[in-house]
């Protein structure tokens, strides 16, 4: 799981990547065990969305655009790839996530993983500020992720694992 934050603190998208060859469309809709399934058949039309049995994950609501979490699948270990992060951005731009009408493009901040250096990557930001919709992008140093890694700050990382202890305890609790 990752996700894009902005400056201010808001999220502005959420990412799950499953360790598979294939994504099951099941997957992305979630489970809440503590809601009660709606009818005697196996809708899951009617079971899935907030506050049903399938939940699916948060969405965001960053500037107007509300942006549904993105689940994917890396085939070798969950990681990301310079596939899915040109999938993510893609995903930004096509929900219109920042406007661009003011010639202020968005700024992404990347450790310096790798597949940040991928051609595919590359081509997309490049590709992209031919067309017009530009990003502004800042690559660490590169096999310097042990160093300085963007996603593994103490404080959001103590924050997840102080809600995945609760809900753990509470599925425990219901069981």
């Amino acid at each position: 799981m990752l996700s894009y934050t902005a400056a201010t603190g808001e999220p502005i998208m959420f990412t799950i990547i499953f360790a598979a060859k294939e994504l099951d469309p099941a997957w992305v809709l979630g489970v809440d065990p503590f809601i009660t399934w709606v009818s005697e058949t196996d809708n899951i039309k009617e079971n899935t969305g907030k506050g049903k049995v399938h939940p699916m994950g948060p969405d965001c609501n960053f500037q107007g655009a509300t942006v549904p979490t993105f689940c994917h699948c890396s085939p070798e270990n969950g990681s990301i790839t310079a596939e899915l992060l040109t999938e993510m951005l893609k995903a930004i731009d096509k929900l219109n996530v920042f406007d661009r009408t003011n010639c202020i493009p968005p700024f992404l901040l990347l450790d310096g993983h790798g597949s940040r250096f991928n051609l595919i990557f590359l081509e997309y930001i490049n590709v992209t500020k031919r067309k017009g919709v530009k990003w502004n992008i800042c690559i660490g140093v590169p096999y310097g992720t042990s160093y300085w890694q963007v996603g593994d700050s103490a404080e959001p990382n103590g924050c997840f694992k102080m809600y995945l202890l609760r809900a753990k305890t509470a599925l425990l609790q219901k069981k």
